[in-house]
């Protein structure tokens, strides 16, 4: 089961609404988290729902200026939850109730995990479960939490980091991928690749890729759509630069500029975590040995895909298909 079950049948998620949530970064959980559909059970084979979710508020709580949200459990539930999610808040300098605070700091001192969206953040400072860090939040927000937590380090160009018991993801959006990457540490690679393909997201990025890039050069040719969908159909095959600014018949002094401005990665470092993402399927859904999985996501060899396997996910291969085979 996940990683922070407690002997029961389901991992109890219990989703926070602070005042001023900003609501997209409540929904995004609740849509990972939450029932999926018919199709996610039958792709998957899963055939019971995981996780227990739930709102943890005020009675009124207000989801953003145009939503309201109903079946609110009081604040003292958290007590009960195996996992806390804190989305982030309009005014995060705005002070911290309190009792607001003071649930989250019970919660994770009992064992819970706790992870906040954006300028959730802020709420888990004032709770004191930072610790030293390392953390991350919305790019714009980030100097406002240094000030206030001078103590904590802050990975300024993280999409999220995951300090174990507490996971960080920058603005917004990156909250996809945090919640994608928590699905896939609980229940793997397949489960996450299967409710990201159901969502209509990107694949996904690793939390150390770039959250900001400033000015993005325009993609008018969608050239860059073509070539990504090229360059994962061919993840066996030596993707050198020169080889892929062949394909997208560009400079390889273009293509890199390019490709960082739109994706916020390098080509080449692109290339190496979606190898490691096909790496990561096929040590959970077939029996490979490992040396041939190496050559079909293009590292070579086992030693090569170890190197990168173990920087990407912090385990071995073979211990990774202990775990989720």
């Amino acid at each position: 089961m996940a990683r922070y079950s407690q002997d029961r049948a389901k991992h109890r998620v219990h989703v926070l609404i602070p005042p001023d949530v900003v609501a997209l970064d409540l929904v995004v959980p609740l849509s990972v988290f939450g029932p999926w559909s018919e199709q996610v059970y039958a792709d998957t084979g899963v055939t019971s729902h995981p996780y227990e979710v739930a709102l943890v508020g005020e009675p009124d709580a207000a989801c953003g200026p145009y939503l309201g949200a109903r079946d609110v459990l009081p604040l003292s539930q958290l007590a009960r939850a195996d996992t806390v999610i804190v989305p982030g808040t309009a005014e995060p300098l705005r002070p911290v109730a309190p009792e607001l605070s003071d649930a989250v700091r019970a919660a994770h001192a009992r064992g819970a995990r706790i992870i906040s969206i954006c300028t959730g953040a802020f709420i888990l400072g004032e709770a004191g479960v930072l610790g030293s860090g390392p953390v991350t939040t919305h790019w714009a927000w980030a100097d406002h939490l240094e000030a206030r937590h001078p103590e904590v380090e802050i990975l300024r160009d993280q999409l999220y980091v995951d300090a174990g018991d507490v996971i960080t993801s920058a603005g917004i959006l990156a909250g996809v991928d945090l919640c994608l990457h928590v699905l896939r540490t609980d229940h793997g690679q397949a489960v996450a690749n299967t409710v990201a393909r159901y969502l209509v997201s990107a694949p996904h990025r690793q939390g150390g890729q770039a959250q900001f890039i400033q000015s993005p050069a325009p993609d008018e040719s969608g050239a860059l759509g073509d070539l990504l969908g090229w360059m994962l159909a061919n993840l066996d095959q030596p993707l050198t630069l020169a080889a892929i600014a062949r394909q997208a018949h560009t400079s390889t002094r273009t293509l890199s500029r390019r490709f960082k401005a739109i994706t916020g990665s390098s080509v080449l470092d692109w290339v190496t975590a979606q190898r490691v993402v096909k790496a990561r399927t096929l040590l959970e859904t077939t029996d490979l040995p490992i040396a041939e999985v190496a050559v079909m996501c293009g590292f070579g060899s086992m030693e090569s895909l170890r190197v990168h396997f173990n920087e990407h996910n912090r385990t071995t291969p073979s211990r990774y298909r202990q775990t989720f085979r």
